[in-house]
């Protein structure tokens, strides 16, 4: 009786075997390798992508005899990826506007296509056909034998599962966790469970990444001979790990503390990737050697402590090595989920995972190595990911003659050249081989074809969207962090010819301020909004706030949390757009930083700070920065970055390395609106430094209006004052917008009633006006009392600020006739740069629908965060 049951219990454990197999050999997202038979038909078809909803013409074969639907790309050099229809069903025929759509679906829940045919006819016959294979009834030979054979092997291996299952071994309570116990089940009874798994590198070892935990690996190697013990040794003397792992820091690693009772160590581990923007990581956990039949495992488990080397912390979720020796051949295993932490995207840091990982394959040496070879062999790697990420063989020659390498940068307007050249390589056949990921390598054969062949075309709307394309494509797989996170930024200044300078000159086809948005409204003065499709779209915002509120109210929902139409928007975030606005630092500052003449360095900083407002106009809003957004510039070879460093209140930090000088600013934007205008102000400092002689100038920033919202003309002025400060040399400069008569009249300059007129004075001024700034701060800084503060007047501004502003008579600067330096783009950007913002980049393909729902995504996410910081925050009180 008792037989029996086991020959049931056994017949039904088979089956269900059986059927898991099925269901895993359709849902198994690895690649197949499918072999086709000599009956296929072949030919192209339509194929609609998940990730944008575009449609791809793909080549198709459909092999009768093994009944297997294949697609390839058109270009037909990736590999076939075959649908056993079998297990698919034809599902939703539709007749569209210009094809015949239809589906081909999963019985099991694996992936599913949707395809097209242009001719009604041939997708009638195709469809039939792909019904046949699908519906076709195969018949099963000897499946009493094929059942039996499994019975009989299941019943060889039952008494090991069995004692598996029971967990026949001791192991310290704190290593006795879910991971780790079937980490320990599957490598003993040889069931690797790869389902969803993706192998990322194959080179004498294999390492295998969770596709839905980028940070959970499995790692496979294989010894000749028996090398237990030297691989063991390696493991658990910590003396000799970083003889193995040369991104293991010797000198800060170490072992804390043996726990005999467990017989268990205590480790702190320092890791320590060359980037300029990765730093070191700390991690510490606990360490336990134990034996298994003929399997030697060492677990491990991170232990919540105070950092030790006060590095960032790393995490250890477990680690399980086994190390088994079986006919003259050691295997090693490595099934771990550990993470970098602090990195802006999962698939940066399970980049950097995989980077430590491959340093096993180091992991038997016959001989120990000094610590002069471990730098060595660091080096050596540091220099191969240069090598393989500055994809220019200029860089790559100027790096092996150990020169400083040049960087590459593309203009901002010339969009067909940043789609060939800002994410992927130049046409050279041999680091094509490099590529491995299929999305990165149709982009790079795209791109070879378009360098060859195609012109440039700035304004074609295809190029743009191809562009973006590409751009999405490379932030949604994840490949192009890889890219970026080893390349060595551009920190100071480099040579440059100053007969190449390209100077801005226009944009949107109109004058670089005015465009075709402005004109100088006569009358009063200021710049009037005259762009009437951008006019329309931001009276159309208060018909969406209105919907969206009665929406929130029915709903119960807050009206905080309504999110501004992005047809109002333009297609920059506000990183970007101060970024721009430094664009005549390298015409005024360079040429002050070469005078000693304090007094004539602070007309040329006036200069700057009136060219900084005029380039931040724009009658359309700037998407919002998102905490840690940054952006990377160059300006004539200067670098500029900024980083978004505070969500609430919105603050950026801006910095750029000029030629002997330098500006490092912090500014929050404001925005108070009225009944039918709005003032929004730049607050903080932006400080110049420079050099030979040493002079700190502070400048700040007048507020702008935008009047008529509601009703009226649209009409853009300036406000208030703005200043520029040298507290040691007691200087300052002030510049009153709209001033009146008796303000003039002090200063001695002719009163203008306009309201876009200025006029100000660069002044020397008493202790007292230096200490009443200190006082106050640059936030209520009020300006000069006249009377009081000023000792003696230098020089004398005045002006028309939409036309021309003069010093002591002498042009300063004009909006008509001096023309900023365009802004370049780095060509490796970090991954957390504002151009990868998905919102920004469907709003480039005037695709307001999605940008909108990926702008509200974003949002939302940075609410929850801000709610994360603010709790950890009062547990900390």
């Amino acid at each position: 009786m008792i037989i029996e049951y086991q020959q049931i219990w056994l017949i039904i454990m088979n089956i269900s075997n059986f059927f898991q197999e099925c269901v895993n050999t359709v849902m198994d997202t690895r690649p197949i390798q499918y072999q086709p038979s000599m009956q296929i038909s072949e030919g192209e078809i339509l194929v609609k992508g998940k990730t944008f909803g575009r449609w791809e013409t793909k080549k198709f074969i459909i092999d009768d005899e093994k009944r297997v639907f294949a697609l390839r790309s058109s270009n037909g050099k990736t590999r076939l990826k075959p649908y056993f229809l079998q297990e698919y069903q034809v599902e939703n025929k539709e007749k569209k506007k210009d094809k015949i759509t239809f589906d081909l679906t999963s019985k099991t829940g694996g992936k599913c296509l949707t395809l097209g045919i242009e001719n009604e006819q041939k997708a009638n016959e195709f469809i039939n056909t792909l019904q046949d294979l699908c519906n076709r009834v195969e018949v099963k030979q000897n499946v009493n034998e094929t059942i039996q054979q499994n019975i009989q092997d299941q019943s060889q291996n039952n008494q090991h599962q069995i004692k598996v299952n029971e967990i026949d071994y001791e192991i310290p309570s704190f290593f006795d966790i879910g991971e780790i116990r079937d980490s320990i089940a599957h490598i003993r009874m040889g069931q690797h469970n790869l389902e969803n798994f993706k192998l990322v590198f194959e080179n004498k070892l294999l390492i295998y990444r969770n596709e839905h935990n980028h940070h959970q690996f499995k790692v496979f190697m294989e010894f000749d001979g028996d090398c237990r013990d030297s691989i063991i040794q390696n493991l658990t003397d910590y003396n000799k790990i970083n003889q193995w792992n040369a991104y293991i820091n010797a000198q800060d690693s170490r072992m804390i503390k043996e726990l005999h009772a467990d017989k268990s160590f205590l480790i702190c581990e320092i890791r320590e990737l060359s980037n300029l923007f990765i730093f070191k990581r700390e991690f510490q956990y606990l360490q336990h050697h134990l034996r298994i039949d003929n399997v030697d495992f060492i677990v491990q488990k991170q232990i919540d402590q105070k950092s030790y080397t006060k590095n960032y912390q790393g995490s250890l979720k477990y680690g399980v090595w086994a190390v088994q020796t079986r006919e003259n051949t050691t295997k090693l295993y490595y099934f771990s989920e550990q993470s970098m932490q602090g990195l802006s995207y999962p698939d940066e840091d399970g980049y950097l995972i995989q980077l430590f990982l491959k340093q096993i394959i180091n992991i038997y040496q016959q001989s120990s190595r000094s610590q002069q070879d471990i730098s060595q062999i660091k080096q050596n790697e540091q220099n191969l990911q240069v090598q393989q990420q500055n994809q220019n063989p200029a860089l790559t020659k100027k790096l092996s003659n150990k020169q400083e390498e040049k960087e590459e940068f593309f203009d901002c307007e010339e969009i067909d050249a940043m789609n060939d050249k800002l994410f992927m390589v130049e046409a050279d056949t041999n680091k094509n081989n490099e590529v491995q990921d299929e999305v990165v390598r149709d982009v790079y054969e795209q791109n070879i074809r378009r360098l060859t062949s195609l012109p440039q075309q700035v304004d074609a709307l295809d190029n743009i969207q191809d562009w973006v394309d590409k751009k999405m494509k490379l932030v949604l797989s994840g490949n192009y962090n890889s890219y970026s996170i080893s390349v060595k930024h551009q920190l100071q200044p480099k040579e440059y010819d100053p007969t190449q300078r390209q100077l801005l000159t226009q944009q949107e086809g109109g004058h670089y301020i005015f465009k075709k948005d402005f004109i100088r409204e006569e009358k009063s003065g200021g710049l009037k909004v005259i762009n009437e499709e951008k006019l329309a779209a931001q009276k159309a915002v208060i018909k969406f706030l209105l919907t969206r509120i009665g929406a929130s109210l029915m709903m119960g929902k807050s009206i905080t949390s309504i999110s501004m139409p992005v047809s109002i928007f333009e297609a920059r975030s506000n990183t970007e757009r101060v970024c721009n606005s430094m664009g005549f630092a390298p015409i005024y500052l360079e040429d002050a930083a070469q005078s000693q003449d304090v007094y004539y360095r602070i007309k040329q900083c006036a200069a700057f700070q009136f060219g900084f407002i005029f380039m931040y106009l724009s009658c359309e809003k700037p998407f919002n920065p998102i905490l840690g957004e940054t952006f990377q510039g160059f300006y004539d070879n200067c670098p500029i970055y900024c980083e978004q460093i505070s969500h609430h209140p919105p603050i950026c930090a801006i910095q750029m390395y000029g030629r002997k000088y330098r500006i490092d600013a912090q500014l929050e934007l404001i925005a108070n609106f009225n009944s039918n205008s709005v003032v929004g102000r730049n607050v903080g400092t932006v400080k110049i430094t420079f050099e030979n002689p040493h002079q700190v100038v502070l400048i700040t920033l007048a507020p702008g209006s935008l009047n008529g919202t509601t009703y009226g003309d649209k009409v853009m002025n300036y406000l208030e004052k703005q200043f520029i400060i040298d507290i040691k040399n007691k200087i300052i400069a002030e510049i009153t917008f709209n001033p009146d008569k008796k303000y003039c009249q002090f200063f001695d300059v002719e009163y203008v009633n306009q309201l876009d007129y200025l006029c100000g004075a660069i002044c020397d001024v008493t202790d007292a006006a230096i200490q009443k700034y200190h006082k106050e701060g640059y936030r209520k800084y009020k300006g000069l009392d006249l009377k009081s503060d000023i000792k003696q007047i230098r020089h004398k501004i005045k002006g028309i600020w939409v036309n021309e502003i003069k010093i002591d008579n002498q042009k300063l600067i004009s909006i008509y006739n001096d023309f900023p330096v365009k802004m370049q783009l780095a060509q490796y950007p970090i991954p957390s740069d504002a151009n990868f913002r998905m919102d920004l980049l469907w709003w480039k393909l005037r695709d307001f629908d999605q940008s909108q729902q990926w702008k509200e995504k974003l949002e939302i996410l940075q609410r929850q965060d801000r709610k994360l910081r603010e709790q950890k925050g009062k547990k900390k009180k």
